[in-house]
């Protein structure tokens, strides 16, 4: 069962907390759509990821995907194994050009970037920015990659940022912050 992260949700911000922080990666793969054709792992610092992208740490489980509830866009998140489904390509990334730096690293803070996707809707979590001490990051947000290769607002698919100056130029009309983030989960 995954759940759309909500400002308001200091339950679930508390439970990400607990889950992700101090656990180390282990493995990651992202879910894409077979006929979408990415079913290799992405080169260079920006990937996007049709779906999902799973994350296997030392503590168990973490699903990131996109998430929508009536008008409000957003990360959507789960903590249980995704089983293989028909039309969906699983793309393991560990050894991929960006990840194997983070793997195995403890993660030691997650800053989130909040968004008001529609108006009378409530702020949603659009971007996350997962540390590994104050040198290493990678960032997991709503868009895509325009026809230049830069981030571009889209609420269905996810895009991973390993470079701390597209994530900080990259920020969307509805959001407070840019995709790097402001303030830290552990402040919750």
């Amino acid at each position: 069962m995954s759940m759309l992260i909500l400002k308001t949700c200091a339950e679930l911000l508390t439970e990400i907390k607990q889950r992700i922080i101090g656990a180390s990666i282990l493995r990651v793969v992202y879910r894409q759509t077979e006929h979408g054709g990415l079913t290799l792992p992405p080169l260079g610092s920006a990937h996007e990821v049709d779906l999902e992208v799973a994350l296997t740490l030392s503590s168990g489980a973490f699903v990131v995907a996109w998430g929508r509830e009536d008008l409000t866009e957003g990360l959507d998140i789960g903590w249980e194994e995704l089983a293989d489904s028909e039309g969906v390509a699983a793309v393991p990334v560990s050894d991929g050009e960006s990840w194997p730096r983070l793997i195995g690293r403890t993660i030691t803070d997650v800053h989130a970037s909040w968004q008001v996707s529609e108006a009378g809707c409530p702020e949603s979590m659009w971007s996350m920015r997962v540390s590994f001490g104050p040198e290493l990051h990678v960032v997991i947000a709503l868009g895509e990659l325009d026809e230049l290769g830069r981030p571009t607002y889209h609420p269905d698919s996810l895009l991973l940022l390993f470079d701390e100056s597209m994530a900080r130029s990259y920020r969307p009309s509805g959001s407070s912050s840019s995709a790097w983030g402001g303030g830290s989960l552990l402040g919750v």
